[in-house]
C-alpha cells in the first residue's frame, strides 16, 4: 500500500471513528475523552507536516471530522472515502505549498 492510500485509508477510518463517538455523545455516553484512537498524530507524522503550519493543517483536519458528521452513519465506512480523499488533497496542499514557500526563502 503507497504512503498516499494508507494516509486516506486511516483518514477515511478517523472520520467513522468521529461519526461513531458522535453517535455515542448523542445517547448520552461520553465517549469523546475516552476512546481517542490518535489517528491524527500518526497522519500528521505520515505526511511530515512541517511545525510553520500545523495549526492550519490542524484546523483543516478537524473540519474535514466535522464535515463527516453531517453524512448519514452507514455501517461501513465506505461512503467515506470521498470526503478522505477531498481530504488528504487539502492537507497535501498545505504542506506543499510550505515546502515550496521554504525552498524560495
Amino acid at each position: 500500500m503507497s504512503n498516499k492510500r494508507l494516509i486516506i485509508r486511516l483518514i477515511q477510518q478517523d472520520l467513522k471513528h468521529c461519526q461513531l463517538l458522535y453517535g455515542l455523545n448523542r445517547v448520552g455516553l461520553d465517549g469523546d475523552e475516552k476512546h481517542q484512537l490518535q489517528l491524527f498524530d500518526i497522519v500528521y507524522d505520515l505526511m511530515k507536516v512541517p511545525q510553520s503550519i500545523e495549526f492550519d493543517w490542524g484546523a483543516t483536519y478537524h473540519h474535514y471530522m466535522k464535515q463527516g458528521l453531517l453524512l448519514e452513519i452507514g455501517s461501513t465506512d465506505t461512503h467515506l472515502k470521498p470526503l478522505a480523499e477531498l481530504c488528504y488533497k487539502h492537507l497535501r496542499m498545505l504542506v506543499n505549498c510550505e515546502q515550496k514557500q521554504v525552498k524560495f526563502e
